[in-house]
């Protein structure tokens, strides 16, 4: 239903200066110029047709067409405030969800937050874990994503957010134990760990022409992080995923005993619906990302702020 309206502005200018009855504490108030305040009090005049004040020669009165107005002006203005205060409480409350893999939340995620923080204390996250094949941005159950894969979704916002490579890694004590490797050809003598949802060592080695080996051998698990658990409390050599074991090599709880890395086509992404790429949490967070990422591909950087 279409409504006959007359200029918004001019109600909300003559409603101050019905209060003070004072065209300039109005401008105070709405930080605007006396002659403003009158010509938009004015504009309204005309478009209602009648006075809304007794111009004397000292003050201003209301008069009777103004007078009728004034109340239900300011209950009206009173039930907007109000109105848009509990929208935006309502907007600050409610947490941003992100759903991510299990084993890049603990492993990237999760010791970077404090950062986040530091930059937004008023947003709140709540985290997911999500496999490979869920669509948690179709189903409405996540706000955020970070996919890993080959970026070309339709109809989504994306943007890169770094890619994976895959290295050998094993504990000090175990390279130690075994001894120095002279090449990658001299895996066989370590005992494996697998990753079964993640690139295997046929393929690896395949890759750098390595033959030979047994690569049946050793421990499986369904998850990377466990996977680096087991790694970490010796019990082989497994293929680490950078950025997944960046933190433990760079500290030295992990050891890269050969050079060779194989580089992967897929990476991952910050990937949101089109519609929510300009919510100001969505926002928030994505752009925390991206600046982590940059920091984490360039640590000579210093740490966003």
């Amino acid at each position: 239903m279409s409504r006959k309206l007359p200029p918004l502005l001019g109600l909300r200018v003559f409603e101050c200066v019905a209060r003070h009855l004072s065209f300039t504490r109005a401008a105070d108030e709405l930080c605007v110029t006396q002659a403003a305040v009158s010509h938009q009090v004015k504009a309204l005049e005309d478009w209602l047709g009648a006075p809304l004040f007794q111009r004397l020669s000292r003050t201003i009165k209301l008069t009777e067409l103004g007078a009728s107005l004034v109340g239900p002006l300011g209950q009206a203005f009173d039930m907007m405030a109000e109105a848009t205060g509990q929208a935006l409480e309502q907007d600050r409350s409610t947490p941003l969800t992100v759903a991510t893999f299990d084993s890049f939340a603990s492993a990237w995620i999760i010791p970077r937050l404090s950062r986040f923080r530091e930059r937004f204390p008023d947003i709140d996250v709540r985290f997911i874990a999500k496999r490979q094949e869920d669509d948690v941005l179709a189903s409405g159950d996540a706000d955020l994503e970070i996919r890993f894969g080959h970026g070309g979704w339709p109809n989504l916002q994306v943007e890169k957010l770094m890619g994976e490579s895959v290295l050998p890694v094993c504990s000090p004590a175990l390279a130690e134990e075994r001894g120095q490797p002279a090449s990658l050809a001299d895996v066989g003598d370590y005992p494996l760990l697998h990753d079964v949802f993640s690139i295997d060592w046929a393929e690896f080695l395949h890759h750098f022409g390595i033959h030979g080996v047994n690569v049946r051998r050793g421990f499986g698990f369904s998850h990377s992080h466990l996977v680096k658990r087991a790694c970490m409390a010796g019990h082989g050599l497994a293929l680490g995923r950078w950025p997944l074991v960046a933190e433990e090599v760079r500290s030295g709880v992990l050891v890269a005993p050969f050079e060779e890395r194989l580089k992967l086509d897929d990476a991952y992404y910050v990937v949101c619906r089109k519609s929510l790429a300009d919510e100001a949490n969505v926002k928030a967070f994505a752009y925390w990302l991206l600046d982590e990422a940059e920091l984490f591909l360039n640590p000579s950087e210093p740490s966003p702020t």
